[in-house]
């Protein structure tokens, strides 16, 4: 597992941004609180709208904040120029998107090995290897996305943000391009993660089948916290979406 971090690896405080649409102004991040602990799947749930995506950009240093702080793997986002930064977000973060995000003309290995920096060169073979074996994909590492089902890409793309061992794996609507028997499979992997590799995973959704897998799920509206709720190792859809619902309705800050 990876020892990039001391701590929470991920802790969000007091984060706020404001964007500017002519003379309007509009609160896509009203003070959000969030700390993940170590080995815990943490879902951000919410509509559309409701200051997900600019969450994740934030945490994952992508913008710039009008308030508060990201400290991932001990640390402050805000205090790295763009060239550490980036060089930081390669080591300590994985990144999962809804559209996989694979390069068309590589295979799938080729794909895995992407982000992988020179100083991997003489262990990263063995890493491509065992993540292959881990999510099941050893038999598929040669072909190029294009022959590969949904879930299989996402796999891929889970792969490649784990080739750098990250602090933590952020995952954004990763289930929202599949069916739902390929969608389950990957929630039941991030889930795997977890709980066999000691893996920190926050998963941003707006679907409550999805949610569920997480330890806690994070409930945002109108860019604000208005509470967590806890799973307590249910995989029932149908609580969680009454208790996210109930929890929009009440609009209590938790």
């Amino acid at each position: 597992m990876n020892e990039h971090a001391i701590g929470d690896p991920l802790v969000v405080e007091h984060v706020s941004k404001v964007y500017r649409q002519g003379a309007a102004e509009v609160n896509a991040l009203d003070d959000v609180n969030l700390r993940v602990r170590p080995g815990e799947l943490v879902a951000i749930m919410g509509a559309s709208g409701s200051g997900k995506s600019t969450l994740l950009h934030a945490m994952a240093g992508l913008i710039e904040l009008d308030a508060g702080k990201v400290i991932l793997a001990g640390q402050n986002l805000a205090e790295l120029s763009d060239g550490p930064l980036t060089r930081f977000r390669r080591d300590n973060l994985g990144i999962v998107f809804q559209a996989y995000n694979l390069i068309p003309s590589l295979t799938a290995e080729a794909n895995i090995r992407l982000p992988a920096p020179k100083s991997m060169n003489e262990r990263l073979d063995a890493v491509v290897e065992k993540l292959l074996e881990q999510l099941g994909m050893t038999a598929r590492r040669h072909h190029k996305p294009g022959a590969l089902s949904g879930g299989e890409q996402q796999r891929i793309a889970i792969a490649r943000a784990l080739v750098c061992d990250p602090a933590i794996l952020l995952a954004d609507e990763p289930t929202g391009s599949l069916d739902s028997v390929s969608g389950t499979q990957i929630c039941e992997l991030l889930r795997s993660l977890v709980d066999d590799q000691g893996r920190s995973i926050v998963m941003v959704t707006h679907e409550a089948h999805v949610a569920m897998w997480a330890d806690r799920i994070c409930v945002l509206k109108d860019g604000t916290n208005l509470t967590e709720l806890t799973t307590d190792g249910r995989r029932d859809p149908q609580t969680v979406a009454r208790e996210y619902q109930e929890a929009l309705g009440a609009g209590v800050i938790g």
